[in-house]
C-alpha cells in the first residue's frame, strides 16, 4: 500500500500526472521530465511531481500494439489536493474512468489547474470542465473534438490554448512546449529557457504557433533551423529579414513563406517574441536598466521595448523584473531602476 504524504504548507508545487489503463506513454514521461529538470535546473524542489492513478500498476500504449506497465507513486486521493494535474493523451480513450473524472473534478474545484497534453484534452472534455472554454488538441482529432463536444471553442492549429486555470496542448512535441510555458508562467522565461537549453528542446514556441509543418517530414529545412539558432545568438545587433533570409540561402519570399508554414507567423514577429522572451531572461537575471535591456536583446530603444514586451509578455518590463527577477527585495544601485 502506498503511503500517502501530507505536505506542509511550504512544500513545493505538487504536479500530478495521471495514469491508467491505455494512458500515452510518451505524456506521461515528458511530463515529469520537464518538471523535475526544473528542479533540477533551478538547484531546488519546485515541483513535487509524481504520476498518480488507482491502486496497482497500469498498461500504457505507445503506438497501435506496444505497452509497459507502469506503477504510480501516488493515488487519485494524492491528486485530488494537487496544484497542477496533469492529464496525459490516452489514445483511443476518450472517457476517463469514472474514478479518474472524480479525482479531475475534485482537483480542479480545489483550485487545481488542469494540464491536458494532446488527446487528453478528450478525457478532460468529458468531465465538462472544459465547457465554454477554449481548447486545442491533436490537429488530426480537432473536428472530432468540435463535434463531439459542441460547447467547446476548438481551435486546431494552436500548439497550447491558456484558458483560465485549464491549459490544452496539441500532438506531440506541442506538449512540451505547453509545459515550459507553464514553468515560465511560475518562474519566468530564464528558467524555462534553461529547461529548454537542457533537454535539447527545439526553439521554444508560442501557443499561437502552427501545430503542422507544410513539409512531409517532421521538422523543418535544416537551413531555416540553423537561421533561427544563428538569430538567437545575434540578436543584440540589427537583424533584418532580409539578413535571415541571406544567411539561410533563400530568398526573401521564400524565407518568409517556409518561416510562417513552420512556425505559423511572419519572421518579423518571430524576431520579436525572440528578443521579448531574451529581455525576460535579462530583467530576471540582472539589474540593468530597461535601456540597457532593450539594446542588449536588440530593441535598441526603451519605448520599443516597453511596446513589443507588454505586447506578448502582458506586463510591463518593471512588473516583469518584480514577479520573476532573481534580485527581487534587493535593493539596486540607482542607475540600475527599473520602471
Amino acid at each position: 500500500m502506498r503511503e500517502e504524504v501530507v505536505p506542509s504548507p511550504e512544500a513545493a508545487h505538487r504536479v500530478a500526472v495521471l495514469s491508467f489503463d491505455g494512458i500515452g506513454a510518451f505524456e506521461v514521461a515528458v511530463a515529469v521530465q520537464v518538471f523535475a529538470s526544473a528542479n533540477d535546473n533551478a538547484g531546488t524542489e519546485l515541483y513535487e511531481v509524481a504520476v498518480a492513478g488507482p491502486a496497482g500498476p497500469t498498461v500504457t500504449r505507445t503506438g497501435r500494439a506496444s505497452s509497459y506497465a507502469l506503477l504510480p507513486d501516488r493515488t487519485l486521493a494524492w491528486a485530488e489536493s494537487a496544484h497542477t494535474v496533469v492529464v496525459p493523451a490516452a489514445p483511443r480513450i476518450y472517457d476517463p474512468p469514472p474514478e479518474v473524472a472524480a479525482a479531475m473534478l475534485r482537483a480542479r474545484a480545489n483550485g487545481a489547474r488542469i494540464v491536458a497534453l494532446c488527446l487528453g484534452t478528450f478525457l478532460v472534455a468529458a468531465t465538462g470542465l472544459l465547457d465554454g472554454h477554449q481548447a486545442t488538441t491533436h490537429w488530426h482529432w480537432a473536428d472530432q473534438l468540435a463535434t463531439a463536444h459542441p460547447k467547446i471553442h476548438v481551435h486546431p492549429e494552436r500548439l497550447f490554448v491558456a484558458d483560465g486555470e485549464i491549459f490544452t496542448s496539441g500532438g506531440g512535441t506541442a506538449a512540451m512546449d505547453l509545459l515550459l510555458h507553464l514553468i515560465e508562467c511560475d518562474h519566468g522565461s530564464a528558467l524555462a529557457t534553461e529547461v529548454a537549453r537542457f533537454l535539447v528542446a527545439p526553439i521554444r514556441r508560442d501557443g499561437d504557433q502552427a501545430q503542422r509543418a507544410g513539409w512531409d517530414v517532421p521538422e523543418p529545412p535544416r537551413s531555416l533551423t540553423d537561421t533561427l539558432y544563428w538569430a538567437e545568438d545575434h540578436l543584440a545587433e540589427t537583424l533584418t529579414v532580409a539578413m535571415l533570409a541571406r544567411h539561410a540561402g533563400m530568398s526573401v519570399r521564400t524565407f518568409a513563406r517556409q518561416c510562417r508554414d513552420a512556425l505559423g507567423i511572419p519572421p518579423i514577429e518571430w524576431l520579436q517574441r525572440a528578443r521579448v522572451r531574451r529581455a525576460q531572461e535579462l530583467l530576471q537575471r540582472t539589474t540593468w536598466t530597461v535601456q540597457r535591456v532593450a539594446e542588449a536583446s536588440g530593441f535598441g530603444s526603451e519605448s520599443a521595448l516597453r511596446y513589443h514586451f507588454t505586447r506578448l509578455a502582458e506586463l510591463t518590463p518593471g512588473e516583469y523584473r518584480s514577479r520573476f527577477g532573481a534580485a527581487r527585495g534587493k535593493r539596486p544601485a540607482t542607475e540600475d531602476v527599473v520602471t
